[in-house]
């Protein structure tokens, strides 16, 4: 039997990278006839009850806040789980869900180690908390003896900066929604904006946002009817921020954050866009730059980590550290049509390189492979 965590669905990550990871994985491997085994939480039913099919899901009570101790709560769950399953492989693609599994392997998805690479700032108790979290999970990780990774940079900083030997990873590249992220470019609610460039993701440290907005304060003076917006699950606190920063660079009336955006405007706000600008520190993957590209943007991302990994040659790629490399390609796109037109040519023909179906049929075929390796579970597990 093969176990997937499915508990991301249900808490705040469902909005993040980590659930739709989830929510895209299930939807296909549904749709292919395959049939593991789901954990979720009787808490926030609503968000997996069309998805997750019941006869093969097994219910428990897992509260999803306050945030910085659910993960404990995650870990009791698991545990009761795989007792009562016993599957041959639990599949763990929540960095707070990995746990050991006496009837055969666990499996954590790896989508980066950036808590190892960027520092997560200040030192109160939430902090502290959150590094402790990261040590555990990564010290798991360095245990298990099968991990998937996102990317081949993913795997590189793990050999690196874990230890692990590159034989026990296997990269299966993230997919794309290409059904939903199409050629929008003129069309949608926003064919009418200003121009804007666009930066999609949240405010953690990783994401450079401040270069960003000093970029665009470069910039600004000289084409006064472009915009910047933002769009990412942001806290209030770092709203004021961003408030406290554009009031500082005199950008009040020229930067918005847009807030909750549905799933149907999504290709229209980065197809419309004069660029999207992704220019972050560290990235396991980076899914916006292939949004952006299959929506027709032109996009503006770093030379580091994954990004050129997942760009090809369909991006400009930028020092991520230097404000005026990220404001000089800026201002390329603006001053430069045929720039833009041959970086959205090829923006889309990179995306078709990836699908969401092709990353399923990889975690099933991998999650199987692993299986094959050890005998059948003894035959007391009780189903759902």
């Amino acid at each position: 039997m093969i176990l997937i965590d499915a508990t991301p669905l249900q808490s705040e990550h469902r909005l993040r990278g980590v659930g739709a990871y989830v929510r895209y994985l299930v939807r296909h491997l549904e749709a292919k006839g395959h049939r593991p085994f789901y954990l979720a939480s009787r808490v926030g039913l609503e968000h997996v009850q069309e998805l997750l099919p019941p006869e093969r899901t097994l219910y428990v009570y897992r509260p999803h806040t306050p945030a910085q101790v659910y993960w404990a709560y995650n870990e009791l769950a698991l545990r009761w789980a795989i007792l009562r399953l016993r599957p041959r492989v639990l599949f763990c693609p929540d960095f707070n869900g990995l746990v050991g599994n006496p009837f055969g392997e666990s499996v954590p998805m790896l989508h980066d180690l950036i808590p190892l690479k960027v520092r997560e700032e200040g030192e109160g108790l939430g902090v502290r908390l959150s590094r402790l979290r990261w040590q555990v999970y990564f010290a798991r990780v360095r245990r298990a003896r099968y991990i998937i990774a996102r990317s081949e940079i993913v795997k590189k900083d793990a050999v690196e900066l874990l230890g692990i030997a590159p034989e026990r990873i296997t990269v299966i590249a993230q997919g794309l929604d290409r059904q939903r992220f199409v050629e929008s470019t003129g069309q949608g609610p926003y064919a009418q904006e200003p121009p804007y460039f666009l930066h999609v993701g949240g405010s953690g440290a990783n994401k450079n946002v401040r270069r960003v907005l000093e970029a665009f304060a470069k910039l600004a003076p000289t084409h006064p009817e472009t915009r910047l917006y933002l769009v990412g699950p942001w806290a209030p606190a770092d709203k004021a921020w961003l408030e406290a920063e554009k009031a500082r660079l005199g950008l009040s009336q020229r930067v918005r954050h847009l807030g909750f955006i549905p799933d149907a405007d999504l290709p229209s706000l980065y197809g419309n866009a004069t660029a999207v600008v992704f220019p972050s520190l560290e990235e396991g993957y980076g899914l916006p730059v292939l949004e952006g590209m299959a929506s027709g943007a032109p996009v503006i991302t770093s030379k580091a980590s994954s990004l050129p990994e997942v760009a090809g040659d369909a991006a400009l790629l930028v020092n991520p550290l230097e404000v005026e490399s990220i404001a000089a390609a800026m201002r390329r796109i603006l001053d430069e049509p045929g720039l833009a037109q041959m970086l959205r040519q090829r923006g889309r023909v990179q995306a078709g390189q990836f699908s969401w179906e092709a990353l399923a049929e990889g975690v099933w075929e991998t999650l199987n492979r692993i299986a094959d390796e050890h005998p059948s579970p003894p035959s007391t597990a009780v189903r759902p």
